[in-house]
Parts: C-alpha cells; structure tokens; sequence
C-alpha cells in the first residue's frame, strides 16, 4: 500500500541504498507490537520534487528521514531529526524498559563527525530519546568517524561503537591533517543515553607521543619510563627510573606544567615528520622513535623556533 502510493518499493534495511532515487520506504520491523510494521521514508531534494513541494504544503514536502507508524486508520509521519545530507540510522535494541527504538546518525561538517540521537515510537510518533549534540552527555564525537551498532546478547542491548580519530587535548593534531591517530570506543546504553564504557586507541608513533607527555604531565614517571628506551634516551649503560625523574626535572619541566603541545605537520619520510611544539615558549620537538614496532621514545631534541625568516637555534 505505502509501495504504490509513493510509487516505489518497500526495501528491507540491509538493502542497499538508491542515491538517484528522490524517495526511499525501508521497512524497520514491527516497533510497537502492534502488528504492523513501521517505516522508514527518505526524501531527497530533485528539480522535480523541489517544485512539487513548494506547490503543497505536505508535511512530507521537505528533504528529511521521516518515520512513518500506522495507527489504525491512516499513516502517520513524524521527522526524525533536523535534514541533513549525509545520515544512517538502523532499529537497536535498549534493553526491556526502553524497548526498540531508532538511531539516527548525522554526519556533519568537513571533518565528517557523526551525531548519534535515539528515537522512541511514541503513539505513533517519533519522540527523542537522546541527542549526543544537546544536554548534558558523556558523547565524544570523533574527527573521521563511523558510527557502528552491534547487539550484545549479555547485556541484551545494541552497543554503540564509535571509531574515528582520537582528540587527546594535551597533543592537538592539526584538523584535517595526517597526524594523530585512531580511537575505538565502546558505549553502553544506561536507561537514559549512551555512555562510554571501553576505549582503545591504535597504536602508534603519535599515540606513544601523546602517553609520553600525559603520563609526565600527571608526574606519572613510571608510565613515561615505560614509553622509552631507557639506555638510549638517558645515554647511559646504568639507567633507572630515578635517573629518568632527575633529567625530566632539571631539563624538561615545561613536560610537568599545565601545558598543550601542538603536532607539527610534516611531508612523508621528513626527519621532522613527529615533530611537534610550544608556541608559547617557541619550542618545537624533535622526537625520535624505535621502528621495532613498539614505538619506544629513544631520544628527544628541543629547539627554540623565534618568529621571523632565518630563525632556529637549539636550546641549551
């Protein structure tokens, strides 16, 4: 019946998608256990469809996901979500008190971070469950992410997997740039939102940077000391872990202070490819790391960079 009136076919969401067709009906299963399944429409924006709509008022004439439910009379359309051009959403499962409801992923800007926001079939209609863009939430959106959904039958819920590049703070990574790396994180739903419940990072020359300066910058010399090789980043036969607290004290202590360092970004194979900064002190890093796999810090060079052409001097 939805089929003809919309003069399409209803699809089933593992189906793929059609990019030149202006409307799209997936059917998302029965949500309310009424015994009729709901659906979803998706409508694009075509030369067509944009001057029929601007020749009635339908509340389905704007470009958008809808939700479509039928409430034994006629079929009635709720948005789910502000429009947006590039989105997914899929049915998941939120435990016995929340039921199914839909996630809808909006992915936004230059940097391509997806938004998650969860929607519960109300009467019929789509009422918002939880938006990781408004309120008060624990969502850590991700540079060049990909949002996945996957059912854990333990917790009988759909978990939330988030895979994009990681923002670490304390070493900023240039946005769009090749520097960083990448974070995987797991959320559990609590009854209320999505919340993360395991992070993993991949591992790697930035990754082992950004551990080095936050392991010293919370005075953790036990973790940094595990980040290095110890021979060759103190120059010595006889390392330990004291020598190592002594060096950073007396002659790195800006690694200490509340300070955020700048990766620098470089052509591949550049000796200066990790180098990274301090702008305010006009320092800039010139690390050097093993290639054995393990990434261990094996020497670490300071330079102060002053503004102006013709400048750089090594630090004493």
């Amino acid at each position: 019946m939805l089929g003809q009136a919309f003069d399409t076919t209803v699809k089933k969401q593992d189906e793929a998608s059609s990019e030149s067709s202006a409307v799209e009906l997936i059917e998302l299963g029965d949500l309310d256990g009424d015994g009729v399944s709901e659906v979803a429409l998706k409508l694009r924006v075509t030369e067509t469809s944009q001057e029929e709509a601007q020749e009635q008022a339908s509340p389905l004439s704007s470009e958008g996901l809808y939700l479509l439910s039928w409430d034994g009379t006629r079929w009635k359309a709720s948005r789910l979500g502000a429009p947006a051009e590039n989105f997914q959403f899929k049915v998941v499962r939120l435990g016995k008190s929340t039921g199914r409801c839909i996630a809808v992923v909006n992915v936004v800007g230059e940097e391509a971070i997806p938004y998650p926001a969860i929607f519960q079939l109300r009467e019929h209609e789509a009422a918002l469950l939880w938006d990781s863009q408004g309120g008060d939430n624990r969502y850590n959106a991700l540079e060049r992410g990909q949002i996945e959904f996957q059912d854990n039958a333990k917790l009988n819920q759909t978990d939330m997997i988030v895979i994009g590049r990681a923002d670490p703070g304390l070493l900023q990574f240039e946005p769009g740039g090749h520097r960083g790396f990448s974070a995987r994180c797991v959320y559990h739903w609590d009854g209320q939102a999505y919340i993360p419940a395991q992070t993993e990072y991949s591992p790697g020359p930035d990754n082992t940077l950004y551990r080095f300066i936050a392991a010293l910058h919370l005075r953790d010399f036990r973790s940094a000391y595990t980040l290095i090789d110890p021979g060759k980043f103190l120059k010595t036969d006889a390392p330990s872990l004291q020598k190592f607290r002594q060096m950073i004290e007396e002659d790195w202590r800006e690694f200490l202070d509340d300070q955020v360092f700048q990766a620098r970004e470089a052509n591949a194979g550049s000796p200066d490819a990790l180098a990274f900064e301090l702008p305010e002190k006009h320092y800039v890093y010139l690390p050097t790391l093993s290639n054995d796999g393990r990434f261990l810090v094996i020497g670490l060079e300071r330079k102060v960079e002053m503004p102006g052409p013709g400048s750089g001097q090594d630090s004493p």
